[in-house]
This record gives structure tokens, sequence and C-alpha cells, in this order.
């Protein structure tokens, strides 16, 4: 008897994060908090291009484990309309998503924080997920990503086509820890206009 296996398109999968991927997650993380911006800035950081070698392997594993959510969601217009690279869409967009998933995800940002902040004790979870969210914004400054998406040509006028676009990625929305509507999508490609 032949069974039908459903396509890869018409399922819908609930929340796939787990604690094998929240592991890789974290290893990746540190590496990056750790070693990105010195691997960007000195040619000669062999140690911290490794490091940041392992980093993508871990957030590789992560990735395949758990699926990726609402950032690169909301990348896929960006890219496939204005040919703007997926990791430089992907970068703008992480820390207005990171920010709208905040109350959803604070326990896990707040454990990022006490994984790779040694000497900066925080005391509340509020505290560390922001400073994680705080310290991602400086990474995504320091390292010259576009901050608009006007530098690309993308307006105003583009917002219906590009929420309308970003919504239909539900494969990715669904592993979102925070709900996300039409209107919250159009915030955050506001935010980054």
């Amino acid at each position: 008897m032949w069974m039908h296996w459903p396509t890869p398109s018409s399922v819908i999968l609930p929340k796939k994060a787990n604690p094998f991927s929240d592991t890789f997650a974290l290893e990746a993380l540190e590496l990056i908090l750790n070693n990105i911006e010195r691997a960007c800035d000195d040619p000669e950081a062999l140690e911290a291009k490794n490091a940041m070698l392992t980093a993508a392997f871990y957030a590789g594993v992560a990735i395949t484990a758990s699926g990726t959510t609402a950032v690169h969601a909301l990348s896929y217009p960006l890219g496939g309309r204005y040919h703007i690279p997926h990791g430089v869409s992907n970068a703008m967009l992480l820390v207005p998503v990171m920010k709208f998933n905040e109350p959803a995800c604070r326990g896990k940002f707040a454990a990022a924080y006490d994984r790779v902040v040694k000497d900066q004790p925080l005391s509340t979870e509020e505290e560390k997920s922001a400073w994680i969210i705080r310290r991602l914004d400086e990474i995504v400054k320091h390292l010259d990503i576009p901050s608009s998406l006007r530098e690309y040509g993308v307006g105003s006028e583009d917002l219906d086509e590009l929420v309308e676009a970003g919504m239909d990625v539900k494969r990715l929305l669904v592993n979102n820890m925070r709900e996300m509507t039409p209107e919250d999508a159009r915030k955050l490609y506001l935010e980054i206009m």
C-alpha cells in the first residue's frame, strides 16, 4: 500500500526550538559575541576567524534542528524583489524582531546572557534580555550593516507588498515564539525604512 506524504510546502509545523537546538544556538552565540568584531576588523585574527567558522557550524546545527523564524521570513521578500543579500537583510531585521519577540523570549535571552557574560552580573531577566539585544545592536552597527531599506530603493510605497510576501512565509512564522500579525510585520519593516 502506497502512503501519501504531504509535501513540505503543505506542512505547517509548530514551534520547533528544543533543548538540542538551544544548546547549539548558545554555543554559537557565545562564539559570535566574543569573536565577530575582531574577526572582521583584524585580517590577522586567525583565532577569532576560526571561532567564527565553528560558530557558523553550531548555528547551522541549531537551524537544522529548529528552523528559522520571523527574521528570515521577513527577509525573503527583500532578497527576492530588491536583491538585498539575505545575510544583510537578516542583520537589518535581527534587532527589531528580537525586540518584538522579547516578551515571549525573555527567559531564553536571559539564559544567553548568563552563558556569555561573566564580568557584568545583572540581576533581573529583563536587564539580561535587554543587554543581549543591545549587544547585538552594537555588533550590527560596528560591522557597518546598512541600517535603512532606502539604501536599496525600498520605500513606504512597497510596504503592502512586503507585508503580504513576508506573512506568506508561514513555514517560518509558525516557529516564531510570538505570533506576528500583518500589522506587526508592517511596523517592523517601517523600523528599518
